[in-house]
């Protein structure tokens, strides 16, 4: 079941518009507990989004809750795909599993670089396959995320995720103008940790004690190897995930 132009519909079909011919178009994806997690910056960021790609139109927050409501989607994802014609809903489960938060994910470097002069590259667009053709890769691999340098060999970011690096008590992360997609779990560590913001290269990696990745589903998963250089203390990335959950779980409980 899907919510097409607000019809619950088994069909699915859609308007043959600019987005499905060019990937002129958006999308967000939300975890939903009783209600879609960090809705504001998700609104914030699509809405603003469709400014950019000249899409005369915006998302409001009741037409989020109502999806919600229709596709019973409790405890799960809440998708969201905005087109000139259409704005589509759909919901899945979460599959990110207890097993992946223990083991920490193995990382990659990408094979491709990310374009940090492209206006793209700075929205959750529909022209998303560069992505997904390198997680698939990685993932056939053996690893579980690939990590995007961008064309002046810069770390960017995850093809799902944002990264975090923690060195001598300190939290590191590219800074947006690397090429990077501002994530909303990217935007929370920033605003409730002294984060340094800049460019860093490769090497960077060899010096730091700890790794972390974020997006909104996963929230904060734990990095256990990269380049070759594997990681088995946790403490900080620990006491991170910890303080995030606790306040979904205070978020929930409010709402």
């Amino acid at each position: 079941m899907i919510i097409l132009n607000g019809n619950l519909t088994e069909d699915g079909r859609i308007f043959a518009d600019s987005g499905f011919y060019f990937g002129r178009g958006l999308f967000e994806t939300m975890l939903v507990k009783k209600n879609p997690l960090f809705l504001k910056e998700h609104l914030d960021r699509i809405n603003e989004g469709l400014k950019v790609l000249n899409i005369g139109k915006s998302i409001t927050e009741k037409e989020i809750l109502d999806a919600v409501k229709k596709l019973n989607c409790n405890d799960k994802i809440l998708k969201l795909v905005v087109t000139e014609q259409n704005t589509i809903f759909t919901c899945r489960v979460n599959k990110y599993s207890p097993e992946q938060y223990k083991r920490g994910f193995k990382l990659k470097i990408a094979s491709i670089k990310r374009n940090p002069y492209s206006k793209i590259t700075y929205l959750k667009s529909l022209n998303y396959v560069e992505n997904i053709l390198e997680h698939d890769q990685c993932v056939s691999e053996g690893y579980d995320e690939a990590l995007f340098l961008n064309t002046e060999d810069f770390i960017a970011e995850g093809s799902m995720s944002n990264v975090f690096f923690v060195k001598d008590n300190k939290i590191y992360t590219p800074s947006l103008n690397c090429g990077i997609l501002n994530g909303t779990i990217r935007k929370y560590i920033i605003s409730n940790y002294k984060v340094i913001e800049g460019k860093f290269t490769k090497d960077f990696i060899k010096n730091s004690q700890e790794i972390f990745l974020t997006n909104s589903v996963m929230g904060i998963m734990k990095v256990s190897s990269i380049c070759d250089k594997k990681f088995d203390e946790f403490a900080a990335v620990n006491k991170i995930a910890q303080k995030y959950n606790n306040d979904i779980i205070q978020y929930c409980h409010h709402k």
